[in-house]
C-alpha cells in the first residue's frame, strides 16, 4: 500500500485498527493506543448524550489557501455524519459554530443535533464562504471562546472541539491592539508583532495555561490544518501540540497530557479535508481505509475495496475517491448486481432490499450510505470499485469504510451492584443491539471477544477480563477493589467482532472483516468501605466575579467523619497568582461528622485574591473517618471546577445606562438601522468587469463607428476584493460603496461614483445624490450603468457592464441589448440632472457644425483636440477606467504619449483602445502628474481615469 504524503501523515495521527492489503483481505494487528476521538465516542457510547463544537477560521489568508471554501463542504459534510451518527446510536448530541480570527463569535448556539436542525446547522457554515476578512489567526481568543462556550448552560460531560484552520498563530500589524493575553503591548512593529506571538504561545501553553485549562475540563481538542503551497506542516507543530499534547519544534505545550487529549490532522485539499472531518463522525469506531487502483471500463478484482457484511452490522458509511476526476464509483452486492453512481448527482438505489443513498461532496470522491440489515442481499461479501473510461490512464483510490457494528457492550450489574473499596465484586457483562435488546453472544455469526477493565481516577487500569471469546463472554469474573481508593473510576469495556466470512458471486472466499472494535466507558463509583463516610464526587464553585471568597459544599452522607486534607490546582487563569483551597474542617478536630444515614456538608472556600478570566481546576485530597473507633481514615480525590470573571467595569456600566435611558425610545430603531447596515454588502462572488466607451447618436448606441457589441477578449478577468462579501470595490478608479439610505425600512444599495462623472443604473436610470451618481442594487452582478462627464460632449459615455463569474454568452448579450434600448433614453436625463448642479458660467457650450472625430466633441472653444488621446468610442479591457471627457484641448500637443504603467491603475495590463499608457501634456481637462499641467492659463483638473 502506497499512502500519499499528506494523508499517510493523517492516517498515522489516526488509530486505524485494521489496514487492508491491494486484494482487500484486513489483516489484523495489535490493539492501537485509544485516540482523542476514540475517548469521545467511548465517552458517548456510555452516557448517550454530548457536544461537539466546530471552530472555523475566519482569517484573510483563507482567501488563498481555501478560495473555493472546501473548509464549508468539508464542516457540512461531518455535520450530516454526525447527525446519522446520532440517529443510529440513539444519541443525544448537541453542536454549536463558532469563528475566529482576530476574535471569537459564536455563529450558532447549542442545537440537538437532528433531521429538523440540520438544516439551519449547514445554512450557518454556508455562511463562512463569506468570511475571510479577520486580521488574525489567534489561537487563544479561538481556544479561549471556545472554553467558555464548552462550559455554557448544563454542560454534559462528553465535550469535543473540532478546530479547523489554515495557518500557524500569528498577527497583523497595526495601530492598535488590545489583546488580553498582552496588556499594553502594541501591534505597530514587526519587533511588537513577535512579543504578541510569544505572549500568546506563553499564555496558552504554560503549565496549567489555557490549554491545561481545557485539558482538565475533559474536553478533547481535534484540529484539522489545511496545508499548501504557502503553508508548510511545520507552521501547525504549535497547534498540533495544543490539540495532542505532543512536542514539537515549538517546544512543549501544557502539563496535563493523560488522558490523550486530542488528535491532529493534516490535509492538502478538499479530498483531505473532507477524509480528515469523515474520521470523526463516527466516534469510537474508526473506520476501515484501504488505498488501491482503480479498474478499466469494467470491474475487476485488483480495483476492489472488499467488506463483509453479516447480522452483527447494523449500518455502513462509506467515503473514497479518486487521484482524479471522471471516474465512475461502482458498488457491487453479494450476488454480482453492479450499482453505478455516475453524474455527480445525489442518487438512491436498492440491491435485494439494502438500501442505498449516494453524492459527491467533492468533484473526486463519492459518499454512500447502506442500511436495512434485515434485508435478503444484506449477508456477503461486497466490493467498492472506481471504473476509469479508459484503459491508458492508471488512477489511485482510497477509501475509509465506517461499518457500524450494531453490538455493544453492557454491564448487567449496573443497577444492583455496589462497588467497595478493598472488596472483590463478580462482574456479569454481556451484550445488546442497537434496539437495547439483549442477546446471546453465541449467535454472533462471526467472532467477537470483549475485553473489559476499571480505570481509577488515579488512571491505572484494573484487567477485569481480556479477549474473551464469544463462548464464554456471559461468564461472571472477579474484580478485585483491594488496592481501589474511593472515587470516581470508568468501566471500560471493548467489543471487537470480526463478520463471518463469505464467498462472492464468483465463489472466491473472501474473510470476514475486522470491524473497529467499539469501547463503551461508564462513569461509575467507588464508594468507601462499610462503615466509611461518602462524599460527592466533584465540586463545583460556580462562576465567581471579581475577587473576593467563592464557597462551594460537599455533601457527605454517614457514618464518619470528613476533613480537607489538602488541595491541588493544576490550571488557572493568567494572573491568578495567591489563588487558595481552605476548609474550617481541616483536621481530624475539625471534621464534619455525619450520624448513620444522615447528611450533612463539608464546605470549602477559595480565595481569589485578583479579579481575572478564566477556569481553575484541582483536586481536593479528602479524609473519610469511619465510625467505629482504631480504624485508620482513608483518601479520597474529589475533582473541582470554578469559573472566574472580571466585574463590569461600573463606570463604563453607568454611563451606558445613562446613554440607554435616554436613547431607549430611539433603540428599536436603531436596532433596525444596525440589522439593515450588517446586511447591506456586495455578495461574495466572482464578477466580471468591463468599461466600454460608447457614442449615442438619435437611437442608435455605436462604439468605434460600429453599432455595439463586445469583443471574444473581454470579461476574462475577474474582479479582485471578492473573496466574501463586501461593502466597497474598486473598479479601477470608479468606486462601489455600499448604503443603507434614510429609512430604516427595505433593503440597501450601491453608489458607483467616480470623479468629475455623472452615473444612472441602467436600464432603471436610477440615481443619487446631487451629482448625480448611479444607485444599483446590492447584488451587483449581471446589471449595467452609464458615466457621463457633463462638461464634455453631450452624447459621449462609458458603460460598465458588471457580469457574474459564472455567466455565460447569453448574459452578456442581453445586457448589451439593454445598453442599446435604454441608454439613448437614460443618458440625456442624466445629463440634465448633472448641469443643473453646475454653474451657469461654467456649462459647456455647444458649438454648431460636426463633432471632434477624436473626442473633443463640439463644445469649448474649437480648438483641435489631441490626437493622442483616447478615441471617440472603443473598449477598455479589464477594469481600466474611462478616460476623461473633458473640453476641446488648448493647443497642440507637446510630444508623444509616455511610455509608463498601464492607465487607471489597471491591474491586468494596459488599454489599447483606451487612454495612452503615459499621459500627454498640455490641456485643461488633465493633470497627470507632478509638472505635467494643463494648457498655459487654465488650471489642470485631476484626471481620477489616467
Amino acid at each position: 500500500m502506497s499512502p500519499r504524503t499528506r494523508f499517510g501523515a493523517g492516517v498515522a495521527a489516526i488509530v486505524v485498527a485494521f489496514l487492508t492489503t491491494l486484494t482487500g483481505v484486513p489483516l489484523a494487528h495489535a490493539a492501537p493506543e485509544q485516540t482523542g476521538v476514540d475517548r469521545f465516542g467511548s465517552c458517548m457510547a456510555g452516557a448517550k448524550t454530548g457536544r461537539v463544537l466546530l471552530l472555523v477560521d475566519e482569517s484573510r489568508s483563507l482567501t488563498g489557501t481555501d478560495p473555493d471554501a472546501a473548509r464549508v463542504t468539508a464542516a457540512k459534510f461531518l455535520t450530516e455524519q454526525l447527525s446519522t451518527y446520532a440517529a443510529d446510536t440513539g444519541a443525544k448530541l448537541d453542536v454549536a459554530i463558532a469563528g475566529f480570527s482576530d476574535t471569537y463569535s459564536e455563529r450558532k448556539g447549542w442545537t440537538r443535533l437532528s433531521k429538523d436542525s440540520l438544516g439551519s446547522l449547514t445554512s450557518t457554515l454556508d455562511g463562512f464562504a463569506d468570511r475571510a476578512g479577520g486580521t488574525d489567526t489567534d489561537y487563544w481568543l479561538a481556544l479561549d471562546g471556545a472554553r467558555k462556550t464548552m462550559r455554557s448552560g448544563d454542560a454534559p460531560s462528553c465535550r469535543m472541539i473540532a478546530w479547523f484552520t489554515d495557518g500557524e498563530l500569528d498577527f497583523t500589524i497595526r495601530s492598535n491592539a488590545d489583546k488580553p493575553y498582552a496588556p499594553g503591548v502594541p501591534l505597530d512593529s514587526e519587533q511588537n508583532r513577535k512579543k504578541m506571538v510569544e505572549a500568546a504561545k506563553t499564555s496558552l501553553c504554560r503549565p496549567g495555561g489555557l490549554v491545561d485549562q481545557v485539558r482538565s475540563s475533559d474536553i478533547i481538542t481535534v484540529a484539522i490544518g489545511l496545508a499548501g503551497k504557502d503553508v508548510k506542516a511545520a507552521d501547525f507543530d504549535l497547534l498540533k501540540s495544543i490539540a495532542t499534547g505532543e512536542q514539537t519544534s515549538t517546544g512543549p505545550c501544557g502539563d496535563v497530557r493523560s488522558p490523550v487529549p486530542g488528535d491532529f490532522y493534516l490535509a492538502d485539499d478538499i479530498d483531505d479535508l473532507l477524509f480528515e472531518f469523515d474520521k470523526l463522525s463516527t466516534p469510537g469506531q474508526p473506520p476501515l481505509t484501504s488505498e488501491t487502483g482503480a479498474c478499466a471500463v469494467k470491474v475487476c478484482d485488483e480495483g476492489k475495496h472488499r467488506f463483509v457484511l453479516d447480522s452483527s452490522v447494523g449500518s455502513v458509511n462509506i467515503l473514497a475517491s479518486a487521484d482524479r476526476a471522471g471516474l465512475t464509483p461502482v458498488l457491487v452486492s453479494p450476488d454480482g448486481t453492479e450499482t453505478r453512481m455516475a453524474g455527480d448527482k445525489a442518487g438512491t438505489a436498492e440491491v435485494g432490499g439494502v438500501r442505498i443513498g449516494y453524492s459527491f461532496p467533492s468533484g473526486k470522491a463519492v459518499s454512500i450510505r447502506m442500511t436495512n440489515p434485515q434485508a435478503g442481499q444484506w449477508r456477503g461479501a461486497w466490493a467498492l470499485v472506481f471504473l476509469a473510461p479508459d484503459s491508458e490512464a492508471a488512477a489511485k483510490t482510497r477509501s475509509q469504510i465506517h461499518i457500524r457494528g450494531d453490538l455493544s457492550a453492557t454491564w448487567l450489574g449496573e443497577k444492583n451492584t455496589a462497588l467497595h473499596s478493598g472488596d472483590t465484586v463478580d462482574m456479569k457483562f454481556g451484550l445488546r443491539n442497537g434496539a437495547g435488546k439483549q442477546i446471546d453472544p453465541t449467535d454472533i455469526p462471526g467472532t467477537a471477544s470483549l475485553t473489559t477493565e476499571l480505570v481509577p481516577a488515579s488512571g491505572r487500569a484494573i484487567t477485569i477480563g481480556r479477549d474473551i471469546p464469544k463462548a464464554r463472554i456471559a461468564r461472571s469474573r472477579p474484580l478485585d477493589l483491594g488496592s481501589v481508593a474511593p472515587g470516581r473510576a470508568t468501566l471500560r469495556m471493548t467489543l471487537s467482532v470480526t463478520t463471518a466470512s463469505a464467498r462472492d458471486h464468483e465463489g472466491v472466499l473472501v474473510q470476514g472483516t475486522a470491524l473497529s472494535p467499539s469501547t463503551v466507558e461508564l462513569p461509575v463509583t467507588v464508594d468507601p468501605p462499610v462503615g466509611y463516610p461518602k462524599v460527592d464526587g466533584k465540586l463545583d464553585f460556580g462562576t465567581f466575579e471579581g475577587e473576593g471568597t467563592a464557597t462551594a459544599t460537599l455533601k457527605v452522607t454517614g457514618p464518619g467523619c470528613v476533613w480537607l486534607d489538602k488541595s491541588t490546582i493544576v490550571a488557572a487563569p493568567d494572573g491568578a497568582d495567591g489563588l487558595a483551597i481552605s476548609s474550617d474542617a481541616s483536621a481530624k478536630e475539625k471534621c464534619v461528622k455525619v450520624a448513620e444515614g444522615a447528611e450533612r456538608e463539608l464546605t470549602v472556600r477559595l480565595a481569589v485574591p485578583t479579579a481575572v478570566n478564566g477556569d481553575v481546576n484541582g483536586t481536593l485530597r479528602v479524609l473519610l473517618g469511619p465510625d467505629q473507633a482504631g480504624e485508620q481514615p482513608i483518601a479520597t480525590e474529589v475533582p473541582f471546577t470554578a469559573a472566574l470573571q472580571k466585574p463590569l467595569n461600573t463606570t463604563s456600566f453607568a454611563i451606558a445606562l445613562i446613554v440607554a435611558l435616554i436613547l431607549g425610545p430611539l433603540i428599536p430603531l436603531l436596532v433596525l438601522y444596525l440589522a439593515k447596515w450588517l446586511t447591506s454588502r456586495i455578495p461574495g462572488r466572482a464578477l466580471r468587469a468591463e468599461q466600454i466607451q460608447v457614442r449615442v447618436d438619435g437611437s442608435t448606441v455605436t462604439r468605434g463607428g460600429a453599432p455595439l457589441a463586445v469583443r471574444d477578449d473581454e470579461f476574462v478577468r475577474l474582479v479582485p476584493g471578492l473573496a466574501s462579501s463586501t461593502r466597497k470595490l474598486d473598479l479601477g478608479g470608479i468606486a462601489l460603496h455600499t448604503r443603507i439610505g434614510r429609512s430604516p425600512f427595505g433593503t440597501g444599495y450601491v453608489v458607483a461614483t467616480a470623479p468629475g462623472m455623472a452615473g444612472a443604473a441602467g436600464r432603471s436610470g436610477d440615481r443619487v445624490g446631487a451629482t448625480p451618481d448611479a444607485r444599483l442594487p446590492l447584488a451587483v452582478h449581471n446589471s449595467w450603468f452609464v458615466l457621463h462627464d457633463p462638461r464634455g460632449p453631450e452624447n459621449a459615455a462609458t458603460v460598465v457592464l458588471l457580469v457574474g463569474g459564472d455567466a455565460g454568452r447569453s448574459v452578456i448579450d442581453r445586457l448589451v441589448t439593454e445598453v442599446g434600448e435604454h441608454l439613448p433614453r437614460v443618458l440625456p436625463g442624466l445629463r440634465a440632472d448633472a448641469l443643473r448642479n453646475i454653474p451657469e458660467n461654467e456649462r459647456p457650450v455647444t458649438q454648431p457644425g460636426p463633432g471632434n472625430p477624436f473626442g473633443g466633441g463640439g463644445t469649448g472653444g474649437g480648438a483641435p483636440a489631441n490626437p493622442f488621446g483616447p478615441p471617440p468610442s472603443g473598449g477598455a479591457g479589464g477594469f481600466g477606467p474611462p478616460p476623461q471627457q473633458g473640453p476641446a484641448q488648448q493647443g497642440p500637443p507637446q510630444g508623444p504619449p509616455q511610455q509608463g504603467p498601464p492607465a487607471g491603475g489597471n491591474p491586468f495590463g494596459g488599454n489599447p483602445y483606451g487612454p495612452p499608457a503615459g499621459p500627454p501634456s498640455g490641456g485643461p481637462g488633465y493633470q497627470g502628474g507632478p509638472g505635467q499641467q494643463g494648457g498655459p492659463g487654465t488650471p489642470g483638473r485631476q484626471n481620477p481615469f489616467g
